[in-house]
């Protein structure tokens, strides 16, 4: 739910000002206004290393049984100062060692030799002593004076050693200038390697002070912001009073009477300026609080938007499962969810969330899985009753009782293909009668035909129902909606004749074709025209415009199909695995299955998650949901775990 926020001036006197500021702090509920164009300095430097040395030691590996240590009389900014000291060591040792490396292979063709020796014949006997490396292609074609000694090849690089009067140059080689051997360079290396150990060494005993350097940092944090806080306070008066203008939730109003009780301070409720926003509060609690992690992936409501964090919650749900469609996928997600609750002892609120959602995602694909009567995309048949029972099966059946009492085209083509289904007095036998063999194994194409087409039915299903309630939740404010939900439905009972196609609504029995076909038709002009004229109504002549949300709302509906799409395609990809698998053998078989699920299930969180969102960001709050706003962020008092 988003609570209204008011602006309110409170004005006291100055003695009550540290204790004002402290104990709002502690409560957390009003976010003071800084003068306009200002804004937060950087984190003083002590703050910036504690944070540095934070990250630092949380990527050090704990030393068996080593406690986490606080004494009041250790200097957290020393300590934060060492472990920042030992990093810049340990990343200078680190790219040492690179550097020597690389040049320990680049002169490694010319062996172990001392520099004091090539230095000393230089010396004695008056001649330049040059290395060069050359393309061995080309070196075989070039003729070299006696002065150049070939040394050895490496790749495709020869290296030749040159000891004459003057310095030569010979065209097509490359003059390496070498000022270490490779003992010396071995030497280095090795004291490198001594200074990075004890560094890592040094790094991980810090690791003990991990907790009392966050203490630090936090409480660090809460004087800084309180700081800055009491610093946009105003003296009038000579400086006898102080005022200061904050956001307040209106469901405090009553808390801030009872902080301000025994203090010289008043305030008054007061008027925005035009260029300020209101902050936007978000009070979830439960299961809500689930659906507002997900609400600020991709914006923050403005205070105006109603929130839509458990709508999105559930529609995000639903589509997650639709997309990944299979009870057995659930299952899985499901025990990673629990395995994490149970494992992770220490996780943040918002981990604890995570873990949750993680849990109802399990459970929303276990339901719907099973509603479709799919486990790890196994070829289950229609006579298993894991099928037969479903809600598929059921929907299949009802469509072949439809057919089956109408006689119509698709009954007829069946026929053709399976005479036998002639004799057929049910729904279920005619959808038995549907079946023939292929390597041995049944397969039911009348249930396989109808299923199909059911679930891509319910993806447009769910899809007019989702937009619909996104212009009901929107419609004082933009009363054209209702006529875009009439043309939606209208649409969804008008285009099966145009498609030849029996809809749900047909097999159901909740509308007949004739009506459907009839009412969908005025229902899809009707509703168009009302949004036009009551766009006109409400915006004048800008309304006019109303008429191209036509291919919108059309175009939008028609974007849920990648629910079906994603889910065949997933569904196409187990069975593979599985039938692959199979062929295969026991061991390397199961292997197979193994690997391709774990590729299936990664995949489809892809889609569940990417797909499933965008269904709400995109088409859903297109048509509810203003955005731009910002979070309600109240002066408190930071707590470590």
């Amino acid at each position: 739910m988003i609570i209204p926020v008011k602006k309110i001036l409170l004005v006291g006197v100055k003695e009550n000002l540290d204790q004002f500021f402290s104990e709002a702090q502690e409560k957390g509920f009003l976010e003071f206004i800084s003068e306009a164009g200002k804004r937060k300095e950087e984190l003083p430097s002590h703050l910036q290393e504690l944070f540095l040395s934070l990250k630092i030691l949380k990527k050090q590996v704990a030393e068996k049984n080593l406690s986490q240590e606080e004494d009041e009389r250790l200097n957290p900014r020393e300590i934060a100062k060492k472990v920042v000291s030992l990093q810049a060591l340990l990343e200078e040792c680190n790219e040492k060692l690179r550097i020597l490396n690389v040049e320990m292979i680049r002169i490694s063709p010319f062996g172990d030799f001392s520099m004091q020796d090539i230095e000393e014949i230089a010396r004695a006997s008056g001649r330049k002593v040059q290395f060069f490396c050359m393309k061995e292609a080309k070196s075989h074609k070039t003729n070299f004076p006696t002065e150049v000694i070939y040394i050895s090849t490496e790749y495709d690089l020869d290296y030749f050693m040159a000891i004459s009067k003057d310095k030569i140059q010979i065209p097509g080689m490359i003059e390496m200038v070498i000022e270490k051997s490779l003992g010396e360079l071995k030497e280095e290396i090795k004291r490198a390697k001594i200074d990075k150990e004890s560094a890592v060494k040094e790094l991980k005993s810090l690791k003990k002070y991990e907790t009392f350097l966050r203490k630090a940092f936090i409480e660090g944090l809460n004087e800084y912001h309180l700081k800055f806080a009491i610093d946009h306070v105003k003296y009038p008066l000579d400086n006898s009073f102080f005022f200061v203008e904050a956001w307040i939730p209106e469901n405090k109003m009553d808390a801030l009477q009872v902080l301000i009780a025994k203090m010289n301070i008043d305030f008054e409720e007061i008027a925005k300026n035009d260029e300020e926003t209101l902050p936007t509060q978000l009070d979830n609690k439960g299961i809500a609080l689930l659906g507002e992690d997900l609400l600020k992936i991709y914006d923050i409501p403005a205070p105006s938007d109603k929130d839509p964090s458990l709508w999105l919650l559930f529609a995000f749900a639903l589509f997650f499962a639709m997309i990944i469609g299979d009870a057995g996928y659930g299952v899985i997600y499901l025990g990673i969810g629990l395995y994490l609750k149970k494992t992770v002892k220490k996780a943040t609120d918002f981990g604890k969330r995570f873990i949750n959602l993680i849990c109802f995602l399990g459970v929303s694909c276990i339901i719907w899985g099973v509603a479709m009567g799919s486990y790890f995309g196994l070829e289950i048949n229609y006579s298993n009753p894991l099928k037969h029972f479903s809600f598929m099966g059921y929907m299949v059946e009802k469509k072949a009782d439809y057919h089956l009492e109408t006689k119509d085209d698709v009954y007829k083509e069946w026929i053709d293909q399976y005479p036998n289904a002639a004799t057929a007095t049910t729904g279920k036998e005619f959808v038995n009668a549907g079946v023939k063999e292929v390597n041995g194994e049944k397969k039911y194409e009348i249930y396989d035909e109808f299923s199909d087409t059911i679930l891509l039915e319910l993806s447009l299903f769910f899809g007019v129902i989702h937009i619909s309630l996104a212009f009901l939740r929107y419609l004082t404010k933009n009363w054209a909606g209702l006529g875009w939900v009439a043309f939606m439905i209208g649409g969804y009972l008008y285009f099966p004749k145009i498609l030849h196609a029996t809809s749900l609504v047909h097999f159901l029995g909740w509308v007949s074709p004739e009506t459907g076909f009839k009412v969908g038709l005025q229902l899809l002009w009707g509703g168009m025209g009302f949004s036009i004229v009551v766009a006109l109504i409400q915006k004048k002549l800008s309304g006019l415009m109303e008429a191209m949300n036509a291919i919108a709302v059309f175009a939008d509906v028609l974007s849920y199909l990648r629910l079906y799409a994603l889910s065949l395609a997933g569904a196409i990809m187990a069975s593979t695995f599985n039938q692959f698998g199979v062929s295969l053998g026991l061991i390397i078989g199961l292997f197979i299955i193994l690997i391709g699920h774990f590729i299936n299930l990664t995949l489809s969180i892809q889609g569940g998650v990417i797909h499933g969102l965008r269904l709400n960001f995109i088409e859903w709050y297109h048509y509810c949901f203003e955005g731009g706003g910002r979070l309600f962020n109240p002066l408190r008092r930071l707590k470590t775990r």
